[in-house]
């Protein structure tokens, strides 16, 4: 029975999503331009319910995450610990944005969003 658990707990960790941060901004924009894709920053706090339901949810579907790594360079940026970049405010978490590869900033969308919400901002960002 414990071999059993232990399989569907290895198939289940193996069919969830994790998507793959960038461990700097600076280290986003290089990759970006490596890779030729486009930076996706996420500006998030700790406590924050919305942040929470991306990361939990929305990040967490396989269709997102693919669609995020096909096409952009994901990076992190906690407001309360990290640097914030010149030009990349936001009023509340989460607050995306959208860069090109040198930096330039191409859309922002502030708060969350549902699964398909969020596949279609992915979607008008990669143009």
């Amino acid at each position: 029975m414990s071999k059993i658990v232990l399989a569907l707990a290895v198939m289940a960790s193996c069919a969830m999503a994790e998507l793959k941060w960038a461990p700097s901004y600076d280290a986003a924009l290089a990759q970006a331009v490596k890779e030729k894709k486009k930076v996706m920053v996420m500006l998030s706090r700790e406590e924050c319910p919305a942040c929470e339901y991306m990361e939990e949810i929305v990040f967490e579907e396989k269709a997102v995450e693919n669609e995020i790594h096909k096409n952009f360079v994901p990076v992190h940026i906690d407001i309360h610990k990290d640097f914030i970049p010149e030009g990349l405010g936001y009023m509340g978490t989460p607050t995306f944005h959208f860069l090109d590869a040198k930096g330039k900033k191409i859309g922002r969308h502030d708060g969350g969003a549902n699964i398909p919400t969020f596949l279609g901002i992915l979607g008008k960002m990669k143009k």
